[in-house]
């Protein structure tokens, strides 16, 4: 007897509910507030990592400024230099190239090659040295590996150049007399992209006057941060809402010095690892002290509820004509009084009715004996039915429901269409497991795992069944081990697979070899005569006959212990019954009647 029978009585199951939802609800606010917790630590320990990668992106940035401010030092301080470059400031290449001719010296250091030295240590980092003359604007441009080339464009240009990355404009002056001024336009790409994604899953958005890039590819396709930037400048870290709750954390810096915007993303989880698994092992402890109190309070309360539950049985037994003793033993409350009250009524009633009762009894089977050949599935459907009412009318929700199961089981079987979608299949493979867990109580549990967008494919009737009952003929032993069916059902590569297996034993390889070669179409018409309504080849045969070459079946061993038995049913949005719909009808029917 289960302890937890007793919450079939209504006299303990309100208060058993009412502590369940207690204990729940305080449950789960421990847990969502250890959680928001655990959320706040990893959003800080998030925003530091960030912070850190901010400032490392900072300092580089602030290293190539320091370095284009020494080498405008030493261009000013060295003549040689600063005469070189006023030839280049102003000019053309191939003026600049002509001055240099000019001055019949080649040999000193020039301009462009201390330029080039300038790239080198800033890391390459400088994309473009733009001057701005009175006459014309020349740009320098230089590859990721330091190669440079000159050209003369226009002012417009210029100006669009500078706005793809940070532009350290310096005015120049000849003799106090101002010339134009010079830009170095400097990547910053490269010192985010270094700091925020060289550690874990970052994917980083970075906005420079207005216009926005995607960096890193951690995350890529995987987020939007189209509004993050907007919000994002007010409100530094925070977490994306619309769907990605607790996936992400954000972090937004903003650049006052080289006047830039960058929004960094990181997956929660890998900044709340050491939380959540303390979050982990609070909620385990929690459901253990859950479990201890509960086993506790059921301890209390199933003895009463099985002693009221073996009183429910004898006077529904009496209804049946059986008069079984309560056994009181040493109890001595209300419930013990209700039952020598009811073992003394019996008694009474066992003297006065014996000789009328086995005569009555006599006439039945008589009765029975003359109308089990006229039975008729009419009278079958309203007898189970009216067991059902009676088993409701003394609250044996069991028995109704099993009785139930029985009359709409054999009820599908005789009036169902022979051709059903997949969803009824189930439903009435259901039917005859449910009715398998009635009588084998707690020595037997199935699980059903089909997916929904397979459920309307058309289907033979009563294929399902035959498979679950192979499983209780040949592997079922009665022992204390809990049985197990499972079956399922899926979309796949080749069509849809459907899949039943046990753990009540196994099949010698020699036996699962022969069987296999059973399910091929050559034996299904060699042995249709011979063949039992229930066996596996007759429901590979059914299959068939409505899928043909598109359904094939197999049979293997489970490891560890059980038999799983396969179906693959190829192409099934395109199949379509290969025989006439009259054959198809008329073999079932046949099927139905043996």
């Amino acid at each position: 007897m289960k302890a937890s029978n007793f919450l079939q009585l209504k006299i303990y199951r309100r208060t058993f509910l009412i502590y369940l939802s207690i204990v729940i609800v305080f449950f789960f606010f421990i847990i969502s507030n250890r959680y928001n917790n655990a959320r706040l630590a990893g959003q800080q320990f998030f925003s530091e990592h960030m912070d850190r990668a901010f400032s490392q992106a900072e300092d580089e940035l602030d290293s190539v400024i320091g370095t284009i401010d020494n080498f405008l030092i030493r261009l000013n301080s060295s003549p040689v230099l600063k005469k070189d470059f006023f030839y280049f400031f102003g000019a053309s290449p191939a003026e600049y190239t002509t001055s240099r001719l000019r001055s019949g010296d080649m040999t000193y250091e020039s301009y462009l090659s201390t330029c080039d030295n300038l790239v080198t240590d800033c890391n390459y980092l400088i994309r473009y040295i733009i001057y701005y003359s009175e006459e014309n604007v020349m740009c320098m441009e230089y590859s990721p590996e330091g190669y440079s080339r000159c050209k003369m464009i226009e002012p417009q240009e210029g100006e669009a150049l500078c706005r793809t990355g940070y532009a350290y404009t310096r005015d120049i002056y000849r003799d106090s007399v101002y010339k134009g001024k010079i830009a170095f336009i400097i990547d910053v790409d490269v010192p985010i992209e270094s700091a925020f994604c060289q550690q874990g899953e970052i994917a980083v958005w970075l906005e420079i006057q207005g216009a926005g890039k995607r960096l890193g590819n951690a995350l890529d396709g995987d987020l939007e941060f189209g509004e993050i930037t907007e919000s994002g400048r007010l409100q530094g870290v925070f977490s994306l809402t619309s769907g990605k709750v607790g996936k992400y954390f954000y972090a937004v810096n903003a650049s006052e010095n080289y006047s830039y915007l960058v929004v960094a993303a990181g997956r929660a989880g890998a900044y709340m690892q050491s939380q959540i698994k303390e979050l982990w092992v609070l909620f385990f402890c929690l459901l253990l002290v859950f479990l201890l109190i509960t086993m506790l309070y059921m301890r209390q309360f199933s003895a009463d509820g099985r002693f009221l539950q073996d009183i429910l049985r004898s006077v529904e037994s009496a209804r049946n004509g059986s008069f079984q003793r309560i056994r009181v033993g040493k109890r001595r409350d209300e419930y013990a009084v209700i039952a020598r009250q009811l073992n003394g009524l019996y008694e009474y009633l066992e003297a006065l009715i014996q000789q009328k009762y086995e005569l009555t009894i006599s006439q039945q089977r008589t009765q029975m004996q003359m109308l089990s050949s006229q039975l008729n599935p009419h009278f079958l459907y309203n007898t189970l039915e009216r067991i059902r009412l009676r088993a409701l009318r003394v609250q044996n929700m069991e028995v109704a429901q099993a009785t139930a199961n029985l009359g709409l089981l054999y009820r599908n079987i005789v009036k169902t269409e022979p051709v059903i979608t997949l969803e009824k299949e189930i439903a009435i493979t259901k039917q005859y497991l449910d009715l398998m867990c009635f009588l084998y109580d707690d020595q037997f549990l199935y699980h059903c795992d089909v997916k929904e967008e397979i459920l309307g494919i058309l289907t033979p009737k009563i294929w399902m069944q035959p498979i679950m009952e192979n499983f209780f003929k040949h592997n079922f032993k009665e022992n204390e081990s809990i049985k197990v069916i499972v079956f399922t059902g899926e979309k796949c590569g080749e069509g849809i697979r459907l899949t039943f297996f046990d753990n009540m034993g196994n099949i010698p390889e020699g036996q699962l070899e022969y069987l296999n070669g059973c399910f091929t179409p050559e034996e299904g018409k060699k042995n249709e005569e011979d063949r039992g309504g229930i066996g596996l080849q007759n429901v590979y045969h059914r299959l068939w006959l409505y899928y043909g070459d598109k359904a094939s079946m197999t049979i293997r061993n489970n490891a560890p212990s059980g038999v799983c038995i396969e179906v693959l049913l190829r192409d099934c949005a395109e199949i379509t019954c290969e025989v006439s719909s009259q054959a198809v009808t008329e073999h079932f029917f046949r099927k139905e009647a043996d």
